[in-house]
């Protein structure tokens, strides 16, 4: 009953506030920057459905809340520690890791207002990623305290110590088309570790490994999970592994220093962000070759992603010590 009461309370909202969650409209400019009411950068999110950029501040305890055209609609306060961000398999809930607090907050998508929060130990929860219905979570609080727990989409059962004893919390990433498998990339560290984990029983099994580079800044999958795709300060590319073993596959040529990468769910096409400009560099799907580039001022790591449709890329930065500027950019 509550998901049809939903549907009716989404269908009617949606209706209602078409102008303000619509996505830019193609006549406008292909780049607009917009302030965040925040002073820092965690990380970003987008729902597709309902219309929503959310952007994360650990310092400011904080989720920024946009529409697709960068307008900002509210902000979420009283998140310890806001850090990763995580939207459920349905769209009902965005996930924040409260690295201050022991806890993943749940937020109704909906209405934009906290349901519930999930303890998990005082680890330090950082990124966070969904798959084989699980919520995952990267955490430490000290250096070699670096760890993968787990906890339910409902918040019960809640695990840490899948993976232990490493030097910072991993970036996380997952794909829908392989559920169960996780990609982790240890950052702060030259060479920087990269692995492919699968869930195994009630543990995670380690799939493949492999050094990516020095100083890895953001881990993602391709559209059909067949590669993973990482930056790392070093070498000057996105690099490209097959998800099973983490055979090379390829490389996107962007320049130092790459810090951000991420692919569309609907069309393939990969962003990759670096410390340079023109800092956002797009590619077709199925392509090496750069087909579009953007300057978007002192990228933060991991800060880029897609819009629905393929159709729009947001990115964070901050120039010369202002508030961080959310940039909508065209595909």
């Amino acid at each position: 009953m509550r998901n049809w009461s939903r549907w009716l309370s989404a269908t009617v909202m949606t209706a209602a506030l078409a102008v303000a969650t619509a996505l830019p409209a193609t006549a406008e400019p292909p780049q607009r920057t917009v302030a965040l009411p925040l002073t820092s950068f965690s990380d970003i999110a987008v729902d597709p459905t309902l219309g929503h950029v959310f952007v994360s501040s650990r310092t400011d305890h904080a989720v920024a809340v946009t529409d697709l055209a960068g307008n900002v609609v509210t902000k979420l306060t009283n998140l310890p520690g806001a850090a990763g961000l995580a939207l459920s398999p349905d769209g009902d809930t965005v996930f924040v890791a409260l690295s201050e607090y022991g806890a993943v907050a749940a937020v109704d998508t909906l209405t934009l207002t906290e349901r519930a929060r999930y303890p998990i130990g005082e680890v330090c929860p950082a990124d966070l990623a969904v798959t084989g219905g699980r919520l995952y979570f990267s955490y430490g609080c000290t250096t070699w305290g670096g760890g993968i727990g787990r906890v339910a989409l409902n918040g019960t059962d809640a695990r840490t110590g899948l993976v232990a004893g490493h030097y910072s919390p991993h970036q996380l990433a997952t794909s829908p088309a392989r559920p169960g498998l996780l990609a982790a990339g240890q950052p702060s560290l030259s060479p920087s570790s990269l692995l492919v984990l699968r869930e195994e029983g009630e543990g995670l099994a380690v799939q493949a490994s492999r050094d990516a580079g020095g100083n890895l800044a953001d881990v993602e999958f391709s559209r059909d999970g067949a590669q993973v795709h990482v930056a790392s300060g070093a070498p000057y590319a996105i690099q490209s592994y097959t998800s099973d073993t983490l055979a090379v596959r390829g490389s996107y040529n962007t320049g130092p220093y790459p810090l951000a990468v991420t692919t569309s769910a609907d069309t393939g096409a990969l962003a990759a962000g670096i410390n340079g400009g023109p800092s956002v560099r797009l590619y077709p799907a199925g392509s090496l070759t750069e087909s579009r580039s953007y300057e978007a001022p002192d990228l933060y790591q991991a800060s880029l992603a897609w819009g629905p449709g393929g159709r729009w890329v947001y990115a964070v930065g901050n120039r010369w010590g202002q508030a961080p500027a959310l940039h909508v950019l065209r595909a």
